[in-house]
């Protein structure tokens, strides 16, 4: 039998994760559904020893105490009639309590009663989440953690995976410049290291590798890339790109390839789930519109046009994601078009299965021996780290030319 990859992930009991975990539990049951992947789709990477779904045991934190297919069932993405047939195997999943570096208002909004399912109305569990402990104690609780399931589970691999609401902003400071300096401000409670950045170190520690798939700081400061490479271990993100900004770095090539000047781009998301919530604060909206607003200057090699990115809570839309987005370019002559996009995807639907891609490609990677940041993953990713490069074909490109130069 073959030893299982571990994945804990934080935010087990979000739309995503759930959503995840509910695809492996669906096909463990026999249910005849479609779990294509990104990497399924490319003939050049068919005769790749990739993991499977059942290759994969999952657990994971989360600050809520709702159960995984109770959790399931509030972000209504899975269809209740195979909720039905999944929960035993759902609600084996390993599960522990989150920890927060500092407090967030915007967390204690999420879980707050009036946004508490029925039977949650009369326990108030939101004040137990923050407890101002030592940054040290954080990574020791964490620790803790990791080796429980590790035990548990009996994994040959576990990779970390960051799917919790995005943070609030975080400037790079001298303190994420190196290691050294990195753990100094641990041991003096820094505020300057977050919440992100604690799961990244505590997992590196343990020699977990780690995806950022949020746009929160984490595994992105020279600190941890630092760590990942000593430890051995290899680091991707950040911020997974699955709606607009895919489409962006899809269309703003081609426009370029035609040689159209790009003179605005106006964008407009609606979206009514927890992370949605979160982004109605104003603090936390900034971290995910200065990701999803980096790409198209990169792209199209100026910045001299008008690009507007605006994000919207809006509670009726739930897991579903509405962008819409005006397009201003010039031809010969100065000649003004425009091009209109209406964009309706279901959130979780199209982020799970690039999340379990990056959960193999790590797998894939970590066994031929590669560490630190994988640039290559890029095309998954707003903001990838240790490249540069935003447009999809390019990023493409650079994940065949990985694996072909070295595996094929």
């Amino acid at each position: 039998m073959r030893t299982k990859v571990g994945v804990l992930i934080i935010g087990a009991k979000g739309a995503v994760a759930t959503t995840l975990m509910a695809a492996q539990a669906a096909q463990r049951v026999g249910l005849d559904l479609n779990f294509m992947l990104p990497s399924d789709a490319e003939p050049d990477f068919a005769g790749l020893p990739l993991v499977g779904m059942d290759d994969i045991v999952y657990g994971g934190w989360d600050v809520v105490a709702d159960s995984y297919v109770d959790s399931c069932a509030i972000h209504n993405v899975v269809p209740p009639h195979i909720l039905d047939k999944i929960k035993e195997q759902m609600d084996a999943i390993p599960s522990y309590p989150a920890i927060l570096a500092e407090h967030d208002p915007a967390i204690d909004g999420l879980l707050a009663k009036e946004n508490a399912p029925a039977r949650m109305k009369d326990v108030d569990y939101s004040t137990t989440v923050f407890s101002k402990r030592p940054l040290n104690e954080l990574i020791k609780s964490l620790t803790y953690d990791i080796e429980d399931f590790r035990e548990q589970t009996g994994a040959r691999r576990i990779i970390g995976v960051n799917l919790s609401s995005t943070e609030r902003p975080s400037p790079i400071a001298d303190c994420h410049n190196t290691l050294q300096s990195f753990e100094a401000a641990i041991a003096t409670d820094d505020p300057n290291v977050t919440t992100g950045m604690i799961y990244a170190y505590a997992a590196l520690k343990n020699g977990c590798h780690f995806v950022n798939f949020t746009p929160s700081t984490a595994t992105d400061i020279a600190a941890l890339e630092e760590f990942a490479n000593k430890q051995g271990v290899t680091v991707s993100g950040k911020d997974g790109k699955t709606g607009q900004t895919l489409y962006k770095t899809v269309l703003a090539p081609m426009l370029r390839y035609r040689g159209l000047k790009l003179t605005g781009w106006y964008s407009t998301n609606i979206l009514g789930n927890r992370d949605g919530q979160i982004l109605n604060d104003p603090t936390h909206v900034t971290t995910k519109i200065t990701s999803k607003s980096s790409v198209l200057s990169s792209i199209m090699g100026y910045a001299d046009f008008d690009h507007q990115v605006h994000i919207h809570y809006y509670r009726p839309r739930g897991d579903s994601k509405e962008a819409w987005d005006n397009v201003d370019f010039k031809g010969w002559f100065d000649v003004p078009m425009q091009m209109k996009i209406d964009w309706l995807g279901d959130d979780s639907i199209l982020a799970a299965p690039l999340v379990f891609d990056l959960i193999r490609w790590t797998d894939f990677f970590a066994e031929k021996g590669e560490k630190g940041p994988l640039a290559q993953l890029a095309v998954y990713f707003k903001s990838p780290i240790a490249t540069d490069e935003c447009d999809f074909f390019k990023q493409l490109h650079m994940l065949h030319q990985h694996v072909s130069q070295r595996y094929l």
